[in-house]
């Protein structure tokens, strides 16, 4: 689903459980691209990714949100395989979710 000359980076250290064989080859096959490798954040990484956020060039998919305490819940939930987006643990704050 990359555009043409796109840029897939995989930061998840289980990727080959979930990057299919034939991504790791699109050097080969196609200008698309693939990296791997472990995130290494430093602060200008992250005021770019502030960026791109607040100008809406970059939006996380978030499949579900679950509240902190049902984080057994959650992780069956991922765990299933089916998950279409990141699952995201809300934690509250005197009793509310935290809206930050």
């Amino acid at each position: 689903m990359l555009k043409s000359g796109g840029l897939y980076v995989e930061t998840d250290l289980g990727f080959m459980w979930h990057v299919p064989p034939l991504a790791l080859a699109t050097k080969w096959l196609g200008d698309k691209r693939v990296r791997l490798g472990v995130a290494k954040y430093k602060k200008e990484d992250v005021v770019l990714l502030k960026g791109l956020i607040e100008r809406g060039v970059y939006r996380a998919v978030i499949d579900r949100t679950y509240p902190l305490e049902d984080v057994v819940e959650a992780t069956a939930y991922v765990e299933t395989g089916q998950k279409t987006g990141n699952v995201v643990l809300t934690v509250s704050h005197n009793g509310s979710a935290a809206t930050r």
